[in-house]
Order: structure tokens, then C-alpha cells, then sequence
């Protein structure tokens, strides 16, 4: 019987001896058994993915050598399908992260969303992992690589995140640190701080059924930063959908106040309301009230 903690990574050292043997390990079977198709990922993204459920399989004192089904990674002495989620990086996972304003943002974890509504890709339960990787970020690296960790962030029942993530189509832009970029897949979010965590990986192994059934049984919760959300509820109160009342609950609920930085650059602001001045719509003083808001950005040289 699992029972719940608020979810902080576990950090696994992969730069000594033993890590760089697992790196070798996850690197060989991937250049053995590259799956090419939809959605694959490349060959570092596959061997990172590798890597991780080795990884985890050493910590759980199961077989290192790796199953081949479509479905899961890992099957528990419990009978739970165990699969492994795994995203690369030079940088360290983090639960918050700074973007352009005084707010901070929580962190997300992508599903893609084909893996989760394909019938013959059964699990029961997704352990989410960060892998932090040298600059180089190709396995298995060398022996004086010091940056290869592996970040074990939680578990989540497959069933709660088809009923919570947000599906997001190919195009959709979401915000990253202290820029943005669009989705080339078709990916399901799901948020760091709605996992079941862990404190230490053995853990997984108390994992049953029930467990699995209670979790997915679970919703209501906000998978989206605290800053888009109050983003969302002043675009829907500008609308006349959301009242006042709805608006100040959001700021209240969240801890996070009006003044978050805008989608679209604030030079795209001034330029606007400069615009508005000139067909005398607006004044000086909405523009001060707007310099307030947002500052705009002269250019700083090449």
C-alpha cells in the first residue's frame, strides 16, 4: 500500500563507475534495437529513455536487462505495468522555474497523446524522470562527464491522466522558461506537482492495485501555471464570461496578482496604444497606466 508525499525529486548520480556502466548498458541496447516510427523520439532521446528504466530497475533490485513490450517498461512483483517517462536535458529538473516577470512557473511533464489513447499500449502507472545530461548530451558519454543525473520526479496513474491532462494539438504554444515555443506533436501536460511522490524508489514496489484505482479516481486539479491560469480568467473577464468576484478569487486561489507578463511582447503593447493616442482614442495617461504595467524594450545593439 502506497501512501502519499507531496513529490520531490529523487536525484540519482549517474557520473561515477557504476553510473558510466548503466550509461554503456542503455547506449548499446538502443544502437541494438533503435525503434524507428510516429513519435519515436531519436536515438539520444530512446537512449535516455533506456537509460531511465535501467536505472530504475538496478534501484528495485529487478533484472537489468529490459523487457520488449510496446505497453510498459517494467512489470511489479505486484502485477502493476510500470512505464517509464523519461525527457533530456543539460539542465537539472526543476519543480519552479523563473520566467521573464517576479512569478515564478510550475513544472510540467508532456505526454504524447497518441501513447495514452492507443489500446494496445497498456500500463497502469507512468513514473515520471528527468534525465540532466553532459552539454554533449550523447551516450554514454565519458568517464569525465560530470553532469549525467537522473531525476525521479513521481507516479501517476494512466487513468488520471487521460481524465486531467490537457491535450494539446500540434501548433499549440506554451511558455518555457523565458521564451516560448510550439508543439511539433500532439502532447497531453500534465504538472510536476499533482504527482504521487516518492522517497525512495523502492516505494514503487508497496504500489497495488487499489492504489492504482484510488488514484485515478482523483480530480479537480489545475494543470496549468498559476500565471497562465490568471492569464486565461482576465482574457475571460475582458470578455464579460468571468465576473469581478470570479477574477479576484482566481488572484486569491493562486497567490498571483494582474501584473503578469503578457503573451505578445510589450512593445506590441505601446505600439498599440501609441496607435490608439494618434486616432485619439486614448491619452498620455493610459499610456502611463500602461508603462506601469509593462515596460517597453529599446534596442540594445548587435
Amino acid at each position: 500500500m502506497y501512501r502519499y508525499t507531496i513529490p520531490t525529486p529523487i536525484i540519482v548520480n549517474l557520473c561515477d563507475k557504476q553510473g558510466f556502466i548503466l550509461r554503456k548498458r542503455a547506449s548499446d541496447f538502443v544502437d541494438a534495437n533503435t525503434v524507428k516510427g510516429a513519435e519515436r523520439g531519436n536515438r539520444n532521446e530512446q537512449s535516455y529513455g533506456a537509460l531511465s528504466e535501467i536505472v530504475i530497475r538496478s534501484l528495485l533490485n529487478l533484472p537489468i536487462e529490459r523487457g520488449q513490450s510496446l505497453g510498459f517498461d517494467i512489470l511489479l512483483p505486484s502485477g502493476i505495468k510500470l512505464d517509464v517517462k523519461c525527457r533530456g536535458g543539460a539542465f537539472p529538473f526543476q519543480p519552479l522555474y523563473d520566467g521573464p516577470d517576479h512569478f515564478k512557473r510550475e513544472a510540467k511533464h508532456n505526454f504524447f497523446a497518441r501513447q495514452l489513447h492507443d489500446k494496445k499500449l497498456d500500463t497502469d502507472v507512468y513514473l515520471l524522470t528527468h534525465l540532466q545530461t553532459s552539454s554533449k548530451g550523447i551516450l554514454p558519454g565519458s568517464t569525465r562527464e560530470k553532469k549525467w543525473n537522473l531525476f525521479i520526479c513521481g507516479w501517476v496513474s494512466k487513468g488520471r491522466v487521460v481524465k486531467e491532462g490537457v491535450f494539446l494539438p500540434r501548433g499549440s504554444l506554451t511558455e518555457q522558461g523565458r521564451t516560448w515555443f510550439t508543439y511539433r506533436g500532439q502532447e497531453i501536460e500534465f504538472y510536476h506537482r499533482h504527482l504521487n511522490g516518492l522517497h525512495e524508489v523502492k516505494e514503487l514496489l508497496q504500489l497495488d492495485k487499489k492504489d492504482v484505482k484510488e488514484d485515478a479516481r482523483r480530480h479537480g486539479n489545475l494543470h496549468l501555471t498559476s500565471v497562465d491560469a490568471l492569464r486565461i480568467a482576465l482574457d475571460l473577464r475582458g470578455r464579460g464570461i468571468l465576473t469581478e468576484k470570479q477574477l479576484d478569487f482566481v488572484k486569491s486561489a493562486l497567490s498571483v496578482d494582474a501584473k503578469v507578463r503578457p503573451i505578445l511582447h510589450p512593445n506590441q503593447y505601446h505600439h498599440f496604444m501609441q496607435w490608439l493616442i494618434n486616432q485619439q482614442q486614448a491619452d498620455q495617461t493610459t499610456m502611463d497606466r500602461l508603462l506601469d504595467f509593462i515596460k517597453s524594450e529599446d534596442f540594445s545593439g548587435i
